[in-house]
């Protein structure tokens, strides 16, 4: 700011990085990471509860694996079809509102396809499941990273992975203990129904329904306010955060004022136009920016990563307690043989191995391993990324994903398979989670909602085609999906040596000129005066 004698004085004027640092680090940010992991809980719960559930379902409405890959895929095109619509929103309504509607109406769904019979019904609310968890699938990161001061965003990111890992590791547990009460089955005038399974759907939801009541008490994003030039509001909840983690009264914060951003022409036309008009037109201009230079490439090669990340973990990943079903059955009706996978499919076509409503303890056991190596190498990878490149790591996990699910093909045990299985998942999960980061310190910020979008969008399709792959592929010629997956993912962890580093060229950058200072305001640096 400038006083009226002329005299600078640079204490008060801060951009929003430095100001985030002055908030200190305590008590808010460890609230924010725990309701932003409440809402990565209930992300995957939605994203893997279909490898635990259908096959319950299986029995229950006598649909066959080329319908299950169906169900499988109606999730995936329900995020499809809202990728563009939840960025836009967050975008320009902000990330609060979307993130707290989203998932209450999620859970709700969740309970209404937990009691209805029909697999059309199961299939109608896979897709409205699909549609609604995008949302947080698409925001939750950049939420919560728009809290963090630089140093800690993209360690923060990782660690809300972790979350994600952990609801893989909580799904088998919950599937362990609820679906074989077999007791349990009741049914209302033929209408609405009560099975384990869809107990289990019912419990999965209340988490959801939690973190929708708590992301209501929760403020805004600061950044978004910034964002939007509502300065008055970024300083609220800076101030709040102060307040929080250090205990002073708000007033005691230091940052009075924060740079001022010059708003495009653009900008300040859609300013005069109705509210739904500006937002279309804003979400417009933001997807035409990203196709453009110099965001084009980092575009490009986020979201072809994302596509083969999704492909192998949406679709060889879902399969996998199918796999170690199909393994233990034949190790009990055929003790001393050593079977293929390829083995294992020409059984089901024949009907030698039986409808399991519920899982066996060992394959249970199996599906923890799973998930417990995946929270560890996630563990491990979060405490790297502070000492690595922010593409090191996705770089590694998708080469390891890529030469794991190859090797699946040639396994001739549910012992092999479980260590090639833990190897992937864990590689997937991790790469997923920080091809993420990559997205938030590459693209500046009033485009990186939609930008996650866009590259949550092109994974969807991964997935959406590997599911269908699967499904229709698994009981005749199992080969083809398993070798397609394979290829896939080492190709995108090849596109990782692409990824730029971060750079001038990448950031947003707005020149303003107060009484001769300039100002230069850009994405992930500090602010010069000269």
């Amino acid at each position: 700011m400038v006083k009226a004698d002329g005299v600078v004085e640079l204490r008060c004027i801060k951009d929003y990085d430095a100001a985030v640092q002055r908030t200190g680090y305590g008590r808010f940010h460890y609230e924010i990471l725990a309701v932003s992991a409440m809402s990565i809980l209930s992300l995957g719960f939605q994203n893997g509860l279909s490898s635990y559930v259908f096959p319950a379902a299986q029995c229950d409405l006598n649909f066959t694996s080329f319908e299950l890959g169906i169900l499988n895929m109606a999730f995936m095109i329900g995020g499809i079809a809202s990728c563009f619509l939840w960025g836009a929103l967050a975008d320009n309504l902000g990330r609060k509102k979307i993130l707290f509607f989203t998932h209450l109406f999620d859970a709700i769904v969740t309970v209404i396809c937990s009691v209805l019979p029909t697999t059309t019904n199961l299939l109608v609310c896979r897709f409205l499941n699909g549609f609604l968890i995008g949302a947080p699938g698409s925001i939750i990161f950049t939420y919560v990273a728009e809290f963090q001061p630089p140093k800690y965003r993209t360690p923060i990111v990782c660690c809300c992975g972790v979350f994600f890992t952990i609801s893989w590791l909580l799904l088998p547990l919950f599937a362990y203990f609820i679906l074989p009460l077999s007791k349990i089955n009741a049914s209302l005038g033929n209408v609405l129904f009560l099975t384990p399974w869809r107990l289990f759907l019912i419990i999965l939801a209340i988490p959801e329904l939690l973190t929708a009541l708590w992301i209501l008490k929760m403020p805004e994003s600061p950044k978004f306010f910034l964002a939007n030039d509502n300065h008055v509001e970024c300083l609220a909840v800076l101030r709040n955060m102060y307040s929080i983690n250090t205990g002073d009264h708000p007033d005691m914060f230091p940052v009075k004022n924060l740079v001022e951003e010059v708003k495009s022409s653009t900008k300040q036309k859609l300013a005069c136009e109705s509210k739904t008009l500006r937002v279309l037109k804003t979400m417009r201009e933001q997807i035409k920016s990203l196709f453009k230079p110099p965001l084009l490439i980092v575009t490009i090669l986020t979201c072809s990563i994302m596509f083969a990340n999704m492909f192998g973990m949406f679709g060889l990943g879902l399969w996998l307690p199918e796999i170690f079903v199909r393994f233990d059955q034949f190790e009990k009706l055929y003790p001393n043989a050593t079977p293929s996978v390829k083995e294992l499919s020409l059984l089901v076509q024949a009907k030698d191995l039986s409808c399991e409503a519920t899982f066996d303890t060992s394959v249970t056991q199996n599906t923890v391993v799973i998930a417990s190596s995946s929270l560890l190498f996630n563990i491990v990878c979060s405490t790297l990324a502070t000492k690595l490149h922010f593409k090191v790591i996705p770089l590694v996990t998708m080469l390891i994903g890529g030469a794991t699910s190859a090797s699946i093909y040639f396994l001739t045990s549910s012992v092999q398979n479980l260590v090639v299985a833990s190897l992937f998942q864990a590689s997937m999960i991790t790469a997923n989670m920080t091809i993420g980061s990559i997205a938030v310190e590459l693209f500046p910020t009033k485009v990186v909602g939609i930008a996650l979008c866009l590259i949550m969008f092109t994974g969807r399709l991964g997935a959406m085609a590997s599911s269908f792959l699967f499904g229709y592929y698994m009981d005749t010629q199992c080969e083809v999906p398993i070798f397609v997956v394979g290829a896939v993912v080492l190709l995108g962890g090849l596109l990782c040596f692409l990824v730029p580093r971060k750079s001038k060229a990448v950031g947003e950058r707005t020149m303003s000129v107060t009484n001769g200072i300039e100002v230069a305001v850009l994405s992930g640096y500090d602010v010069k005066f000269r």
